[in-house]
């Protein structure tokens, strides 16, 4: 199962690569590659040398991962992360849908200060540019006309972030960004066995549920 779905995946992001390739825009992008940017580590908040370390597997287009960083995070951040008591790590867990795999790409191309920023800005604004039914309604006309509403919609939000649409286009035809998102789910699933999102991991350990009550409770225990 999980070797069909990352082989569905891996022909996605293909087809997703030869779109920017036949625009011509493959050749800006090789050239941004030299720099790979913060693709090499991770996206943190608060203390990173924090005892108790928290990572949050999350999707641009997840539901339940807005409802998290809108109702769990102001708590978690006020109480234990502003506090120096936690490192705070998210990491994207892309699914086999456009709209997720345009926003994460994009998310790691702006400026590392404008991660979190970016990412609050996707999970606030989801209902108006995550747009299923009009992208289904397109895929009559084709996959690429569908796939570029889809980037469209997720450029938008990074437009108001202050990225250029021309570097959008630079960034969503890079290879590395695409294997760092591939390579992101593979460790996911096989280190920590995730499976949906959001997904959080205490100091090495999957919690039960994504409760505020349930992670302070494994915080508490891995600070003795």
């Amino acid at each position: 199962m999980i070797k069909q779905l990352n082989k569905r995946i891996t022909e996605f992001l293909g087809l997703v690569f030869v779109i920017f390739s036949l625009t011509g825009m493959v050749t800006l992008a090789q050239a941004a590659e030299k720099d790979a940017g913060f693709l090499n580590y991770d996206m943190v908040m608060g203390n990173k040398n924090a005892p108790v370390e928290v990572i949050e597997y999350g999707s641009t287009t997840c539901p339940h991962c807005a409802a998290f960083e809108k109702e769990v995070m102001p708590l978690l951040k006020k109480k234990y992360i502003d506090t120096g008591k936690v490192k705070y790590i998210f990491r994207n867990f892309v699914f086999q849908q456009p709209f997720d795999v345009f926003a994460s790409s994009l998310n790691r191309c702006v400026p590392e200060k404008k991660f979190f920023p970016l990412l609050g800005l996707y999970f606030k604004r989801q209902p108006s540019w995550v747009k299923y039914k009009e992208f289904g309604e397109l895929r009559p006309y084709g996959r690429y006309a569908a796939l570029g509403f889809a980037k469209g919609e997720a450029i938008k939000i990074a437009k108001i972030a202050g990225m250029k649409e021309s570097e959008a286009f630079q960034c969503l035809a890079r290879t590395d960004v695409l294997k760092y998102l591939m390579d992101g789910n593979k460790i996911a699933r096989e280190k920590y066995d995730v499976n949906g999102t959001p997904t959080v991991i205490v100091n090495g350990k999957k919690v039960e549920n994504n409760e505020f009550e349930t992670i302070e409770k494994a915080i508490l225990a891995a600070e003795k």
